[in-house]
């Protein structure tokens, strides 16, 4: 399916949830994905785009959730449009991104001190970008 597959690329080529950003601040971040919304999981899923930095989040009666960006430029890149606020629908009990849904989404803060950090280029042991704080359970 070509939509499948123009919305996989769009999301690997956006910041991940689980992994750090590489500027501080609010982030949403979308995980248990799946392409279909009937779409039977015997699994967790893929994670989704970690969108931000965000001046807020908003959710209305389980319908539709709401995201005001810091900077237009970063509205650009996460929905093709070069403005601040944008607005994700909720079909049945998912978030819909980019032809995409998923089951779990999560708000969360991260400090400068846990961002990205730049390339290793000296050491034998690189240092890893995984975003510890903010890994997901699973009971």
């Amino acid at each position: 399916m070509q939509i499948t597959q123009n919305a996989d690329a769009a999301n690997t080529a956006l910041p991940q949830y689980g992994s750090k950003p590489q500027r501080p601040g609010l982030y949403l971040g979308l995980f248990h994905g799946r392409h279909d919304p009937k779409e039977r999981m015997d699994d967790w899923g893929f994670n989704g785009p970690a969108i931000g930095p965000l001046m807020w989040c908003h959710t209305t009666y389980a319908s539709n959730v709401r995201v005001k960006f810091e900077f237009a430029s970063d509205g650009e890149e996460y929905f093709g449009a070069p403005d601040t606020e944008f607005e994700l629908s909720v079909n049945g009990d998912m978030l819909a991104f980019n032809g995409m849904y998923f089951g779990d989404w999560t708000v969360y803060y991260v400090k400068p001190d846990e961002c990205e950090l730049p390339p290793d280029t000296f050491r034998e042991a690189l240092r890893g970008n995984e975003l510890v704080a903010h890994r997901k359970f699973f009971i």
